[in-house]
This record gives structure tokens, sequence and C-alpha cells, in this order.
């Protein structure tokens, strides 16, 4: 039975360390991160319930009390208590919907995982899990390759984005050096190919923190073998200058590479708007923001809160990035001034450790890779943000290299009937359970995720009923705790009730209930994560689409939109969706400030234009309407939307030419523009263009087969009559554009 259980337990480790890299489900929302997160913990109770039943099996139990374990547990408790004082305490413990990686479950996960591996592997066996390490790095780069080339047709590899699959290749690479290092003939071949085939996919990639990576991972290999001369002989010397030259030229001077392929461009903040937002959150006045930051995962809130808005003029303005600069500036938002330290505090004990090991007598080549790995991961830390497949590197390295250590195991007799042997078997009892719970939590989260995921590809095919009916369900397996659940739901509401609307027999019974239901399902959402600048724009979204339905939705809309400028008052969309409140409550004047605001905060911003030239129609100044269009469609060419209104502009002031020339950019642009082309065939029978305007008519009828309206035209222009001659009344087509959640 301890042979089974001793058995499964390492197996358990081998498989995380295999699986985890590669391992992605195409089930959920989050292909990646989710599941490897699942995997994680599922692998390490599994591992973590057969060892606790060995040692009562076998009637002893054995730790490895090293020194190093002080920081770990440290670290792990700060994280639990910026848990507890997250601005989202859901998502800061789960991950999802807000970075998984940093989640506190994840890094729980990766503490089990170091606590196995230091009491579970001997020594000699860590050897074993590097070669699976670096056997799925070779894998991992390998199926990278075929995705750049599109050989595998997806839209992601197994680590994230292509910058993230080479920073993790740059922090395996000075492991797979020293294994090539110190391995004969035929499995340094393999090394060999395994190294040129990571190598090559950083020059597919040609991300700079990658090179920088290997450079920092090559000198420190370098730079301790050369202080030990019986380490490095002049052929292993030389290639590590090479690397080295490599890192320089691509990294530092960030040389292009003709010829390479078109990589999807990888947008981040800066290091210096990380640092800035991150100040500004340890000053913020939430309760612990100081000493435990905003939350595990929670940068997203903090960047919305207090990004410069001097991002509203690039092309990112509308984006709210969910990591800053690099994983260290995230701790510090995050996790507060005490997170930081306490990592900081792993860090620096690591170092020294592995500088008094590394340059003793008993110095190795395989210790000296992992500790120049290790140092290249905790630069990557520095330089980039993290996932979960990097995040597990660090704790790999760290848990492999303290392990490798002069051994500090303390055994102890469990014996029958004694009080070790029921504290023993009361913790058995306790860990089985909670991890019993967790995985029926995380069941139930898993089941939740691929509802969801079913929901919005009924969205997606336009079935707004089945939509709705499995977002329904995935929140009803959360336990109502997801607010983006809540959002989706809101809004696919929104869309059934125009759907009804359209019907010819609505009904105030059809209407009610689903009015009813998104105003439920969008303060849920503000109740779920009160935190989240995006549930309170959609509750305000939700309130003015519904106004004329139900009394007194202007004031709730208004506030809505007020909590949303206090989370993000930067943002020039909210102060537009705000004026156009106080524009269906008939206050031009305070409509027309908010409109000011948001052009102050973005001077191109084309919807604000647009509100502000509805103004000037409604006030008679068409001029006035005219010129702020032209600015508003100076700052969104392609948008159909705001040619066709200065088409009308055009077309009520009698400046046909002018009006024309707006409505073609419009057909153009989107060629089932049904209104656009019923104006243009309006003006081209003004102009004696009889034949253009029956083909503008002739393509709207193909659009439109049952409006009569339309027929009638064509029988006037066919008759050579005007083509509204004896025509009272012009209706409008309804247009009916595509919308995503």
């Amino acid at each position: 039975m301890t042979n089974v259980l001793d058995k499964v337990s390492k197996t358990s480790i081998y498989l995380l360390v295999f699986l985890l890299p590669l391992f992605f489900l195409p089930w959920t929302t989050n292909v990646l991160d989710f599941n490897k997160q699942f995997l994680l913990i599922f692998l390490v109770f599994l591992s973590l319930g057969c060892w606790l039943l060995k040692s009562l099996t076998e009637g002893k139990i054995s730790l490895n009390l090293s020194t190093f374990n002080i920081p770990v547990a440290i670290y792990l408790f700060v994280l639990s208590m910026a848990t507890l004082f997250s601005a989202y305490k859901y998502a800061s413990f789960w991950g999802l919907p807000l970075t998984i990686s940093s989640a506190f479950l994840t890094i729980f996960g990766f503490v089990l995982f170091y606590f196995l591996l230091m009491n579970v592997f001997k020594k000699e066996e860590t050897f074993g899990l590097l070669i699976v390490l670096v056997l799925s790095g070779f894998l991992t780069a390998l199926f990278g390759v075929l995705q750049i080339f599109n050989i595998i047709p997806l839209s992601y590899n197994t680590i994230g984005a292509a910058n993230s699959l080479s920073v993790f290749i740059a922090c395996l690479l000075p492991l797979v050096l020293s294994i090539f290092f110190i391995s004969k003939k035929f499995i340094k071949f393999l090394i060999s190919i395994i190294g040129l085939v990571m190598l090559g996919l950083l020059f597919l990639v040609n991300f700079w923190v990658a090179w920088v990576l290997l450079l920092i991972g090559s000198a420190s290999l370098l730079i301790f073998g050369i202080a030990k001369k019986d380490i490095f002989n002049g052929k292993k010397i030389n290639l590590l200058i090479l690397l080295l030259i490599l890192g320089l030229f691509f990294g530092i001077f960030r040389i292009q590479i003709p010829f390479a392929p078109s990589i999807p461009l990888e947008v981040a903040p800066s290091q210096s708007a990380s640092l800035s937002i991150a100040g500004a959150t340890l000053k913020s006045h939430m309760p612990g923001s100081l000493m435990f930051g905003s939350g595990p995962g929670t940068f997203v809130y903090d960047y919305s809160q207090f990004k410069s808005e001097t991002i509203n003029q690039t092309a990112f303005w509308g984006v709210r990035f969910g990591s800053g600069a690099s994983d260290i500036l995230d701790k510090l938002a995050t996790t507060g001034i005490l997170g930081l330290v306490s990592f900081l505090g792993i860090l620096i004990m690591f170092i020294w450790l592995g500088l008094k090991a590394i340059t003793g007598k008993k110095q190795d080549v395989l210790g000296l890779g992992i500790f120049s790995a290790w140092l290249t991961v905790v630069a990557g830390i520095f330089l980039y943000p993290t996932n979960m497949s990097l995040g597990f590197l660090f704790w790999i390295f760290t848990s492999v290299f303290i392990a490798l250590q002069a051994s500090q195991l303390k055994t102890w007799e469990i014996k029958p009937s004694s009080l070790a042997s029921v504290g023993i078997s009361f913790l058995f009892l306790f860990i089985l359970i909670c991890g019993l719970g967790l995985f029926v939590f995380a069941g139930q989260r898993y089941a939740a995720e691929i509802r969801y995921r079913q929901g919005i590809s009924a969205f997606q095919r336009g079935d707004n009923l089945a939509a709705g009916q499995a977002l329904f369900k995935a929140i009803s397996y959360v336990n109502g705790k997801q607010d983006n659940y809540w959002r989706d739901i809101a809004q696919v509401n929104l869309f059934r009730i125009s759907e009804e609307l359209q019907k010819p027999d609505v009904s105030a019974e059809k209407i009610t209930p689903l009015v009813s239901d998104a105003i439920n399902a969008a303060k849920r959402a503000t109740d779920a994560g009160p935190n989240n600048v995006a549930n309170y724009t959609i509750r305000g979204f939700v309130y003015r689409q519904i106004i004329g339905l139900v009394e007194g939705v202007e004031d709730w809309a208004i506030k809505s939109y007020e909590k949303a400028l206090i989370l993000e008052p930067t943002n020039p969309y909210i102060y537009t969706e705000l004026g156009r409140v106080y524009l269906a409550k008939e206050d031009t004047e305070k409509a027309r400030d908010q409109f000011q605001k948001a052009l102050e905060l973005k001077s191109d911003y084309a919807p604000a234009h647009f509100q502000m030239a509805a103004i000037y129609i409604s006030e008679g100044k068409q001029d006035e309407a005219i010129e702020k269009m032209k600015i508003a469609i100076a700052s969104a060419p392609f948008d159909t939307g705001l040619l066709f209104q200065l088409g009308i502009l055009y077309y009520q002031e009698e400046m046909l030419d002018q009006a024309k020339i707006e409505f073609e950019k419009a057909v153009s642009l989107q060629e089932n523009y049904s209104n656009a082309r019923y104006f243009l065939g309006l003006i081209y029978d003004k102009q004696g263009d009889r034949a253009g305007a029956i083909a503008q008519f002739e393509k709207i009828a193909e659009m439109n087969p049952d409006n009569e309206e339309v027929e009638n035209i064509l029988v006037n222009l066919r008759a050579g009559r005007g083509a509204l001659e004896g025509i009272e009344e012009v209706e409008l087509i309804e247009e009916k554009p595509e919308e995503q959640l």
C-alpha cells in the first residue's frame, strides 16, 4: 500500500510538470489559465492526500524543515490577508473573472507543489522532474512554431500570447544548456535538438524581453562557471558567449529579423505608468490598500481608476488592461507593501542560499543551471506580466534547487493510538474534506464556464432566448458571485426586449418580465462586483435603453453613471452616456456640460461631437451642427452612422451634392445600408439621374421585400414620375446592425 501511495503521489507531480505548460481545453472562454489552474489544484491535492495516507500507513512522517519555508509561509499568509481585504474577494480567491495566475488559489496550489516536491521526492529523483519539464517545454515550443506558421490553425499557443511563449522558453534555456553540458552522446544530441528548436522560436517571435532574459541566463551561467574553472571548458564558454551576443543584439539593440513571420502586437501599460498606478492604489482610501493593495488579480480596477488621461489620445483609450508592465508592479498594486516585501523576502532568501550553494565546494553544472534559470525567471517578473505557466517555472525552479541542498529532513514516528497518530489522522481527514469541498466548488465553476461559453455561442448565432437560459444556468452554479455573468444576462435581455418591440403583436405581458430581468441582472452585477466600473456602465446603459418603458429610470441611470465616473474618471464614454440621459430628460444644459467634459478628455471623441451636433440641430443651428459632424467624421472616418447623419443634415439644407458624397461613402463602406441608399436614390432622382435612382431602390427592395413604400417609389420612377409623387409619408428602413456582448 505504501508503495502504491508513494507512486500515485509522485506520478501526480510528474504529470503536473509535464502537462501544465501544454494543457488547454476549448470548452471554456478562458482556454488556458482557467484549465491549468484546475489541473494544478486537482493533481497537488491528489498527491498531498496520497502522501499523508502513506505516512499514516507506514507509521512515520518526514518533513524538510528548510529555513526557506519561513518566507514562503509568510508570503502565503500576506496573500490571504490581501484576499480578505480585496476589492472583489471572490475573484481574488478563485481568479476568474480577473487574473487567474495571481489568484490566492493559484499561489496556494504552487506552495503546496513546493511543499510536496520538497518532501515527496529524493534528491536523485528531482533530475527526472527537470527532464520531464524540458520535454514539456520542447513540445510547447514545437506547438508554438507550428501555430505561428498556421500549420495548427489556432489563434493561441499553449502558454498565451507569442511573447509569453518566448519568455517561457527563454527562462527554460539556461536549464537546457546545463543539461546539455553534462549529457553524453545520444542524450546530448537530443538535448541539442531541443535547444535549437527553442532558440528557433525566439528568432521567430523576436521579443526583446525574451532576448534580455536569455542574456541574463547565459551571463549567469558564464560568470559563475568561470569562477570555478573546472566547471566549463572552452567550448562551453564559446557557446555561452554566442548566446550572450544574440541576447545583446536582439534584446538590447532590438535588431529586427527580415522576413520573420508576422506576430500579433501585444500592448501593455509602460513601466512608469504601471508604477504610477501602483502608487496611486496604495494611497487610495480603500481599507488596507497601503498594506495589502487592492487584492490579488484586481489590477484592472486600479488601471481604470488611476490611469492617466493622456491614454485617451492613443488608440487604446478604451482598453482596460488586466495587468501592468511587469508582475512585480502588479504585486505592488494588488498585494500592497506587505505583499511586495514578503515576496522580495523569498527572492532575497533564495539568492542568499543559492550563492552559498553554488560558490561552495560541491558546486555542479546542474545546480548552476537551475540557479541561472531561476534568476532568469525572476528577471522576467521584473520585466513582464506573468501567467500560470511562467508562475509555475518560478516555483519548480525554487523547489528543485532547495530540495537539492543540504537536507534538513526530520522524521517522527507515529505510534498507534498516540497523540501524533490522532493528530495526523485528523489532519488527513481535514485535508480530505477541504480537498473534496474545493473540488465540488471548482467543479461547479467549471460547469458554469462551460454553460457561459454555450450562452455566448448562442448569442453570436442570434438565439437570444437560448443565450439567456445558458447564462442563467451558469450563474446558478456560482451562486450569483460572478459579475460578468450578470452583465451579459442584462445585455441579452435588452436584445430580447428589442426583438419583442419589433413584433406586430407586442404586449406588456412579454415586455415587463424582460425589463425586470434586465434591471435585476444589472443590479446583481454591481452587487457582485461593486468596484468594477464595467458593472456600473452596463447598469447605466440598461436604464438608458428602457427610458420610456419604466417611469423615473433616468435618475437611476444618472446615479449609475456617476458611480462609474468615480471608478473611472478619465473615460469620455461615461460622460457622453451621462449626457445622453440628460438629453432624454430634456435638460440640454447639463447634457452639453457632460459632452464638453468628454471632449476635454478626448478632443476627437466622435460620439460626443455627434451629440453636440444633435443639440445644435434641436436649437435650429444647422451650420454649427454640420461643423460638429465634420469633426466627428474626421475622428471616425469609417463610421457609417456618422456619414449618414451628416448626409441628412446636408439634405435638409438642400445641399444635395454634399449630401450625395456622404451617402455614397456610407454605401461604399456598408453595402446593405438601406437608409443611406434611400436618400441617395432620392438625390439621384432630384438631379435627374433616374437610372441611378432606380438602381438604388431596386437594391433596397431586394433587402426589404415587404416594404410597400419602396415598391411605390419604383413604380413612380419607372413611369417617369418623381420618386415621392403621391407618397405622403416617408418611413425609413429599420437598420439592424450586428452587435456583440
